[in-house]
């Protein structure tokens, strides 16, 4: 393996950067302002939606929901307790009824950052057999008045078998977005000859959602179209491999697995609700065949639209010219860390993209910051990705399409861990890049997605009420145990430096259970462009104790993106959890219908 030389990306970052500028076209406002946008003071009830929530005793299956209470004032607003946020928990069965008196579950108020776990059962009752979806509302009461700083991390849903655990966000639904109109969404879902996947169809509104989901192969080509009208509050599954609405929720992991009808190499679904008709949520169910394994990912809403003509984004030297830079922690090439032995493959995929095909240029960093491999500098790009979407050293998808990067057949040595960056043109959704992790000891997998760019990130420190901090990032349902010497629960801590500055980090990670904070510690210099991991056994052994934990990354000067890897030594399973910047959704999703 050799090191390339660091002006070829870093000319990479620097386009990406001026590509900010694109960001009004895709419908995400202006992300390059010189000047903080200003932000109303008011505070609102926000919500956050979550399908599939499963409480099953038969099934062997329960959920749970986990809140950080990440809203809060200043860099230290969380250590007095003058901050906290109010929950409104809203649960549907299958059929649209609602559980609880009038139709809320549970009201509680937690105080910031004392993360809060409670067991769905407790909703809906021990002993029945529960599956629907989810509305969550909360508003933050902090001693200035606001509104939720990041939806994406303010809900979590967690899922436990005997054999596998797993874990997602619940996803924003804010005020602008609730209306009578056509949305768009879709993700990647993996080969159906390796996966049973089953999509999670949750209409949170009082009104009906009326549309189209349909599967796409590797190569756009469509595979089915399944017409869905979904009555108030209720929810539909379809499953992958026939091409059909599943029947019930036991079907889902108990059936008889069916020969797949298309999507052998993986593909795309999508979802478009009808002009008129009020949109839905869906999570995406992954579980190996032939395994009691499973994971849960999701996909993301944007508007339709019409795409521009196809351009061709390189200069006369022949350079890639990006307009962003999506980027992930989780590199593994047979990689051991707590024991455990990882490796790494990315799903990617061009959903409805801005023009009428999306180029991406990945490259890959290590510990020091050294870019290791970059396509089209003199490596090949792997096999699992076909050559019709290869061109000039790039990956080129078209509308619909995806592929597979697999970091097995890359130029990494075994033992390899770092960042993977990738440039992109035109601009896109980060969450149409998935990654999936795998520990193959454990016939474990699980899945997550990319981080946003450095546009999105410089946003996101605007805010006064950050105090200046240049990351401050969550993840939730951490969790660090053992018993006489034997680890039952840890977590690998992913960091990866994006700053175009050249500026190392030096960052703490902030620890946080039901009681607020714990600990704090310093995880030493994050060198420019680097990525580094941390068993966190390694950081604070002996000074935890076996409790829910929320993490929190915090720098001073550097841009860094974290996320989590949970290992779970008694189910011998992992899953992930991608991280989010505190602010993230701030500017974007307020109290105004407007914004």
């Amino acid at each position: 393996m050799k090191t390339l030389e660091r002006r070829s990306f870093l000319s990479l970052i620097s386009t990406a950067t001026l590509g900010s500028a694109f960001y009004p076209a895709f419908g995400f406002g202006n992300q390059n302002s010189q000047s903080p946008r200003q932000i109303g003071t008011g505070t609102c009830w926000l919500d956050v939606c979550a399908p599939f929530i499963i409480q099953d005793a038969a099934l062997g299956i329960d959920s749970e929901i986990v809140l950080t209470a990440d809203n809060f004032i200043g860099a230290n607003g969380h250590a007095d307790g003058s901050d906290a946020t109010e929950y409104q928990i809203l649960l549907y069965d299958s059929e649209g009824r609602p559980i609880g008196e009038n139709g809320i579950a549970r009201r509680l108020t937690a105080g910031a950052m004392r993360t809060t776990v409670i067991p769905v059962s407790e909703l809906v009752g021990p002993d029945k057999s529960f599956w629907g979806g989810m509305r969550i509302r909360l508003r933050p009461k902090t001693r200035t008045p606001t509104h939720a700083s990041d939806l994406f991390s303010s809900a979590f849903i967690r899922w436990k078998s005997r054999a596998s655990f797993t874990n997602v966000h619940a996803n924003p639904d804010p005020l602008q977005w609730q209306r009578a109109d056509s949305f768009f969404y879709s993700m990647p879902f993996p080969p159906l000859e390796d996966y049973d996947c089953v999509y999670s169809l949750f209409n949170p509104y009082a009104e009906r959602s009326v549309g189209a989901l349909t599967l796409y192969d590797q190569f756009g080509t469509t595979l089915k179209e399944l017409p869905y009208d979904l009555n108030p509050h209720s929810s539909l599954l379809v499953d992958l491999r026939k091409g059909e609405y599943a029947r019930n929720v036991d079907e889902t992991f108990t059936g008889k697995r069916a020969a797949a009808r298309g999507g052998h190499r993986g593909g795309t679904i999508a979802v478009t609700n009808r002009q008129g008709s009020v949109k839905n949520f869906g999570y995406l169910l992954i579980k190996p065949s032939r395994a009691p394994r499973f994971s849960i990912e999701h996909p993301i809403h944007q508007q339709p639209y019409h795409p521009a003509a196809a351009r061709v984004p390189f200069d006369g030297a022949g350079r890639f010219q990006a307009q962003n830079i999506l980027y992930t922690p989780l590199v593994f090439r047979s990689k051991k860390i707590g024991g455990v032995t990882l490796d790494s493959r990315f799903h990617l995929s061009s959903g409805a993209p801005v023009e009428e095909c999306l180029w991406l240029n990945p490259f890959i960093t290590d510990a020091r910051g050294s870019v290791v491999w970059q396509a089209g500098e003199g490596s090949k790009l792997p096999s699992s990705i076909p050559e019709r979407q290869i061109e000039r050293g790039a990956i080129k998808l078209g509308g619909q399409q995806s592929c597979i990067l697999d970091c097995t057949q890359l130029d990494l040595p075994k033992g390899f861990s770092g960042g993977l960056s990738l440039a992109i043109t035109p601009l896109t959704n980060h969450t149409l890049m998935k990654v999936e992790v795998m520990a193959p000891e454990w016939n474990a997998r699980t899945f997550t997605h990319f981080r946003p760019g450095l546009a999105a990130a410089r946003n996101y420190q605007k805010p006064v009420s950050r105090s200046g901090l240049c990351t401050d990032y969550i993840v939730a349902g951490a969790c660090l145990a053992g018993d006489e010497g034997r680890m039952i629960r840890d977590e690998i801590i992913a960091v990866i430096n994006i700053d175009d500055k050249s500026i190392a980090g030096n960052p703490t990670l902030e620890i946080f259970t039901a009681g607020g904070l714990k600990t704090r510690v310093r995880l030493g210099e994050v060198p420019a462009f680097s990525c580094r991991h941390y068993l966190l056994s390694a950081l604070v052994s002996g000074k935890i104790g076996p409790n829910d934990l929320s993490l929190r990354l915090v720098d001073e000067q550097a841009t860094l993106l974290m996320s989590v890897l949970h290992l779970d030594y008694e189910r011998r399973d992992i899953a992930a959890d991608h991280g989010s910047d505190r602010f993230s959704t701030f500017g974007e999703f307020t109290c105004d219908l407007k914004a």
